[in-house]
């Protein structure tokens, strides 16, 4: 791949993981409620889960997949429950005690890991993603398959994950300085109802 194909590649990777969605609202969501050490598990899990797509669109499992359509939607019934889920947690979350901003000392690691995980793992539209980001890309190499897939796949990966992280960062410390009844609300109501939003709204897209 030429040094132009791979700014366009990077470019693209980029524009795709600025764009709102249940990914970038989980990150903020959990940063905003519980600093960045917890958002950052978060971002973790989160590039997990797409791993998991990355590779089952490289191996052509994820071609497979879509051709099934119960096992489509079965996976975005669950993706929309689980965001859903989410969001009522967030209702219902205790407000974080004051500690050192963005950087609490009580955070489970494993726990928001796995939120991250199950959020990507359990959307089938990063799968179908990836089953049409990938090719346009392979026609840059001399020799397309299983690992420049795997390769291609990793650039968007890597640049998800330090967007991700650099917004888990900037969240935490906004929310840090953030207090009274503008606090609660920016902390847990509007990602909340957010997350709440996107649930619903996987839950009744077509397939």
């Amino acid at each position: 791949m030429d040094s132009n194909a791979f700014i366009l590649l990077v470019v693209a990777c980029l524009a795709v993981n600025l764009t709102p969605g249940p990914s970038v609202m989980l990150v903020t969501s959990v940063s905003a409620a519980r600093g960045f050490k917890a958002g950052l598990f978060a971002v973790l899990g989160m590039t997990a889960g797409a791993m998991v797509h990355v590779v089952a669109a490289a191996s052509g499992l994820a071609a497979v997949l879509a051709a099934a359509p119960l096992v489509f939607a079965v996976l975005q019934y669950l993706g929309a429950a689980y965001l859903i889920y989410l969001a009522i947690e967030l209702f219902r979350a205790k407000p974080m005690p004051a500690q050192t901003p963005g950087y609490p000392d009580d955070v489970s690691g494993w726990r928001y890991f796995q939120r991250g995980l199950l959020v990507d793992l359990l959307n089938p539209k990063i799968g179908l993603f990836f089953l049409a980001f990938i090719p346009q890309f392979l026609s840059a190499v001399e020799t397309p398959g299983f690992s420049i897939s795997l390769a291609l796949g990793s650039v968007f990966l890597v640049t998800g994950a330090i967007v991700n992280s650099s917004l888990a960062w900037l969240v935490a410390a906004g929310a840090n300085r953030t207090r009274g009844r503008f606090g609660v609300w920016f902390r847990r109501w509007l990602p909340g109802c957010i997350l709440f939003y996107l649930g619903l709204r996987l839950l009744w897209r077509e397939n």
